[in-house]
């Protein structure tokens, strides 16, 4: 998959969510990234989660029921088996992880986004927020 229609479908997502604001199991960080990785690459980059992360109140369980569900002690371990790490600035589209607050409660330790060159989209109460790439803890890329 070219590197530009990449691009295109990564801005043309993101002028689409631009005003959405985060909500839990609808438009969430997980569910963000994930759709994301569809446009840009035609599958999600954790698709068979979809449906596994959030508890019967509409909200993600809570961070010992993530592990024991899924089998990971943090949310880097669970990444590193869908995508490979990516050290340095990472390229446009990958997944991205900061602890810089974006207005929401961390279940998984950080909020998730999308690199979009020197800075990386994230979610608030508002919609989507750019934060510059300075702010990113870890990133990943398509294996």
């Amino acid at each position: 998959m070219g590197t530009e229609r990449v691009i295109k479908q990564l801005n043309t997502y993101l002028k689409e969510v631009a005003n959405i604001p985060f909500k839990w199991g609808e438009h969430d960080c997980f569910i963000f990234t994930n759709t994301a990785f569809h446009r840009m690459y035609g599958q999600g980059w954790a698709d068979e989660w979809l449906d596994n992360y959030l508890g019967g109140d509409g909200y993600p369980l809570k961070k010992s029921k993530l592990q024991e569900k899924f089998g990971f002690s943090t949310f880097e371990e669970a990444a590193d088996t869908k995508l490979v790490r990516y050290k340095g600035i990472p390229p446009r589209g990958s997944l991205v992880t900061t602890t810089t607050d974006v207005s929401r409660r961390w279940y998984v330790g950080a909020a998730m986004g999308l690199s979009v060159g020197s800075s990386a989209a994230f979610l608030s109460t508002e919609g989507v927020v750019y934060l510059p790439i300075e702010t990113i803890n870890n990133a990943w890329v398509i294996k």
